[in-house]
């Protein structure tokens, strides 16, 4: 999780319901990783798209930060990037 240091910031960050940040936390992090990965392989929004058989416009949601993926979302991209998104400790 990033660690923020402005006293005004922290603040209102405290006003949120840990369980509304924590997801945030964890949802924008899952963008960040998608990004990551199409970046890596040269994959833009559009190709995402294509590959996907989704609009351009719901890539451009799910890399937004804060979209509550499903399994099976997730499980889509990974199949289309070629790459595992998230790993689930055992």
């Amino acid at each position: 999780m990033i660690e923020i240091h402005d006293p005004v910031f922290q603040e209102e960050l405290s006003k949120i319901p840990p369980l509304t940040r924590e997801t945030y936390f964890l949802t924008d992090s899952i963008a960040s990783r998608i990004e990551s990965v199409m970046k890596e392989k040269g994959i833009n929004k559009k190709q995402l798209a294509q590959l996907t058989h989704k609009k351009p416009s719901e890539i451009t949601k799910w890399l937004g930060g804060g979209h509550n993926f499903t399994c099976k979302t997730l499980v889509l991209i990974s199949h289309a990037l070629g790459e595992k998104i998230i790993q689930v400790v055992q």
